[in-house]
């Protein structure tokens, strides 16, 4: 067993991390991936750094950010924008008693069709299939679109609630955040395994009269960002709260958007059954009426997708300028460079998320093995990136524009925003996030299991969880593994970015 210290290192060239036993320290070697001379070098021990405590934080934290003023032309156009959105489910109700009495019309109206005794057996038929055709297909129509209205909520990953008492240093942390920012403090905290962090009502609408908030932290965030970062973020999420009137009327946008998203791309065992009657019908006049009452409901899915662009379109502006006034409150409290050192950070880490999922997939299909710290297995895929790589992500950062149906302004332009307000900040505190938990591996993979299991569908069973030290050398790790044996039970796990809840 060699016992000698190892160092690591990059390349000077193309940024690939090297490990190397210490004694090598001032050689150079030929780099394996660019093929360039590189020297290993031992880095300088960094200074100690301040140690945490919630002393330290609640002095860092100390002073308030002033408020950012909204004029009433903001207001009343947020309130002309809810007003609009709430008209559109009424609509959406206007629409399906209209198809409902088209139903009963042409039901009484146009009966005339079977009792008529003119012409032979095959004109009654013919009459028969003209009745009988759009009726079925009207009453199918109103059935899919009342259904919506009682379709249960899609269930969620349940995320994992902290107790304060367990975590005093980040609620101290979260509490004097939402001090400074003048919002509300959370009444949980809650984590899960997305690259994001949010602030709601913990309640859904029955919060609205209050501040019954919760915060759900994603932990691959903490183990990304520092302190300064990590504050910034949080003061955006409870920015949103500074404004209740205007809060709780963006909770009705964002809720209207939703459910009209539900109404036109969900499916259920209702879709699948019309699908399969569609496939199966061998009599050609049965697999006719089939396909006009598809055409009906898809018909009326378009009406339903016009009404939710031009939803979409409406709340959208408002959002954006939503958005826009959070960021005022990050900004405030990070400075202007903090803003746009993290929101570099947080696309670099965006755009590493799909490559850390298609890296689980080999893995996965070979011998069901995958890392049992997810937020660890993306800052390996951090630490493994390309110097040069980075740069490209960083400078590209801004060149996308805003679209009209965006519930977020461009990275572009809000970087430009901040630069504009040229903030010093109030919060320079710089640490790794992950030292606000007392030990935050043992969280990290706790959610990391809720996240396989919840977020994408798989058994626990079936789990072959693998240290994340261990999974450094996954191909060859996973290639020696055999695959699963031809008894074991299959199921197709699709390992891709969740979509955000």
């Amino acid at each position: 067993m060699n016992d000698t210290p190892s160092a690591k290192c990059a390349c000077q060239h193309c940024g690939l991390h090297l490990e190397f036993p210490g004694e090598l320290d001032g050689s150079t070697i030929e780099c394996p991936t660019c093929q360039q001379t590189t020297l290993l070098s031992i880095p300088a021990a960094a200074e100690p750094s301040e140690e945490l405590t919630p002393a330290a934080i609640a002095s860092a934290l100390s002073s308030r950010v002033p408020k950012t003023p909204v004029s009433f032309l903001y207001q009343f156009g947020l309130l002309f924008v809810t007003l609009a959105m709430v008209l559109l489910p009424v609509l959406y109700l206007a629409l399906i008693a209209a198809a409902g009495y088209g139903v009963y019309y042409w039901g009484t109206h146009f009966s005339s069709l079977l009792t008529s005794g003119v012409g032979g057996a095959r004109i009654f038929l013919l009459k028969a299939a003209l009745y009988i055709a759009p009726f079925l297909a009207g009453v199918v129509v109103v059935l899919f679109m009342v259904k919506p209205l009682f379709a249960r909520r899609p269930k969620h990953a349940q995320p994992l609630a902290l107790n304060p008492g367990a975590e005093p240093l980040l609620f101290t942390y979260i509490t004097q955040i939402c001090e400074s920012v003048g919002a509300p403090a959370p009444r949980r905290i809650d984590l899960d395994c997305q690259l994001n962090a949010s602030a709601s009502f913990r309640r859904g609408a029955w919060s609205l009269l209050g501040n019954d908030l919760v915060l759900t932290i994603g932990l691959p965030l903490v183990a990304g960002l520092n302190t300064r970062q990590f504050a910034g973020v949080i003061a955006h999420e409870f920015g949103h709260f500074t404004q209740g009137f205007g809060m709780r009327l963006t909770y009705v946008i964002r809720s209207v958007n939703a459910w009209f998203a539900r109404v036109v791309y969900e499916r259920d065992a209702w879709d699948v059954s019309l699908e399969e009657w569609a496939e199966e019908a061998q009599d050609g006049r049965v697999a006719i009426v089939i396909a006009f009452i598809r055409f009906s409901v898809w018909c009326s899915r378009l009406v339903l997708k016009l009404l939710m662009y031009l939803g979409h379109g409406i709340g959208c502006f408002m959002l954006r300028q939503m958005e826009y006034d959070a960021d005022s409150y990050q900004i405030k409290l990070v400075g202007s460079e903090g803003f746009e050192a993290t929101s570099k950070r947080l696309h670099v880490l965006g755009s590493l998320l799909d490559r850390t999922y298609k890296d689980l997939r080999p893995s996965w299909n070979m011998s069901h093995k995958l890392p049992d710290n997810f937020p660890a297995w993306l800052m390996r895929h951090d630490a493994e990136l390309r110097a040069n790589q980075r740069t490209h992500l960083e400078d590209t950062l801004g060149l996308e524009a805003s679209g009209l149906f965006d519930t977020h302004p461009s990275w572009g332009d809000r970087i430009r925003r901040a630069r504009q307000a040229n903030e010093s900040g109030v919060f320079h505190l710089e640490q790794p996030a992950t030292k606000l938990f007392a030990c935050f591996e043992v969280p990290a993979k706790q959610v990391t299991i809720l996240h396989y299991t919840d977020d994408l569908g798989i058994p626990a069973p079936m789990i072959n969880l693998v240290p994340v030290s261990h999974a450094a050398s996954a191909d060859a790790n996973f290639q020696e593994s055999p695959p699963p044996t031809p008894t074991a039970p299959r199921i197709r796990v699709k390992l891709s970015t969740p979509p955000p809840s």
